[in-house]
């Protein structure tokens, strides 16, 4: 195998079944949005790869993309990595649709015809003959039965193996259910910093035996407990113009960080770790998406999949209620 390969291979990590589909995935799993050079600021090519070598490496079992990560070039860049592995240690790739490869994310749309060009021009650019999973990215104008007849579709001509859905509402998970078209996951923003899924997404989806994945789980790297309060962003990073990254809201967030610091510490854990791991407590929770630019980051995922006990849940949520209602006047 390839020298990424050989060393620090560890297969040890936590596995979930996700939903109905029949696959196991790993806790943890690669997010490539900022590989994609979008929104992110730039990015290396060689250090992407790296990145997905290094998470493989570790045990990390599947890589989350989409098209419009850089129009096509995070795809682009799986593709690339997974041909430089030996088919035995590739990982599941799943990949969406719905908003096409355009920098507009107002251009939604998932009618049959667009589901099917999406799905083959992703599998053209992920070089891959079956998608593992193959998720709707936004909620479209186009009726949710045109969109669900048109993944089945895909799912009986071996295109793809599993059907998921991102950012949707119990109302229209409702809906996709209606249809009778098996739906296998749902991908949602969630994080302690934004705990909303829990009260009513994650009980639905335990309901209907629905698998979860958490997008953002630390909240685009604040929780991962390595910035400080003169933190900058580079040009063309998104969240360098957001509230939540910037002047007393992020004061207060880093505060927050702190006190996750404090209720890891007895058992070794950093924030980061004690943040996904609440997650991963959470009744109907099968893994969490985390991103990585380069091979460290890419093997430090890995170290996520960890167990809180219910006193650390517990002190966690005490810490986000005191933080909620402090931003409330911020």
């Amino acid at each position: 195998p390839p020298p990424c390969c050989a060393a620090r291979y560890d297969k040890r990590m936590q596995q979930r079944a996700l939903g109905s589909s029949g696959l196991s995935i790993s806790t943890i799993g690669l997010g490539t949005w900022a590989i994609g050079g979008w929104m992110w600021g730039g990015q290396d090519d060689a250090d992407s790869i790296a990145a997905i070598h290094a998470a493989v490496d570790r045990g990390v079992n599947w890589i989350d993309t989409a098209p419009i990560y850089g129009s096509g070039h995070s795809e682009a860049m799986v593709g690339k990595a997974l041909a430089a592995l030996p088919a035995s240690r590739r990982p599941l790739v799943f990949t969406k649709f719905g908003l096409g490869d355009s920098s507009d994310v107002n251009t939604r749309a998932a009618s049959r015809a667009n589901v099917i060009a999406e799905c083959d021009a992703s599998l053209r650019r992920l070089g891959v003959d079956r998608i593992d999973l193959y998720q709707l990215h936004w909620p479209a104008p186009e009726p949710i039965a045109e969109t669900a007849a048109a993944c089945d579709e895909l799912v009986r001509a071996g295109k793809i193996r599993a059907i998921g859905v991102s950012n949707f509402s119990v109302a229209q998970l409702d809906e996709w259910r209606a249809t009778g078209v098996p739906l296998h996951s749902l991908q949602t923003p969630y994080s302690i910093l934004r705990p909303a899924p829990r009260t009513e997404l994650l009980p639905w989806c335990v309901r209907h035996g629905v698998g979860v994945i958490a997008y953002s789980p630390l909240f685009r790297g604040l929780l991962f407990g390595t910035w400080t309060k003169d933190k900058t962003f580079p040009a063309g990073d998104a969240r360098g113009a957001h509230k939540d990254y910037s002047g007393p809201r992020f004061q207060r967030h880093l505060q927050a960080v702190e006190e996750l610091r404090a209720i890891g510490a007895t058992s070794g854990l950093n924030p980061a770790q004690v943040s996904v791991g609440v997650l991963l407590h959470t009744p109907g929770t099968t893994g969490c998406i985390v991103g990585a630019r380069n091979a460290r980051q890419g093997a430090a995922i890995a170290d996520l999949d960890v167990t809180v006990t219910d006193a650390q849940v517990d002190a966690v949520w005490q810490v986000i209620s005191r933080l909620q209602h402090d931003l409330e006047s911020l």
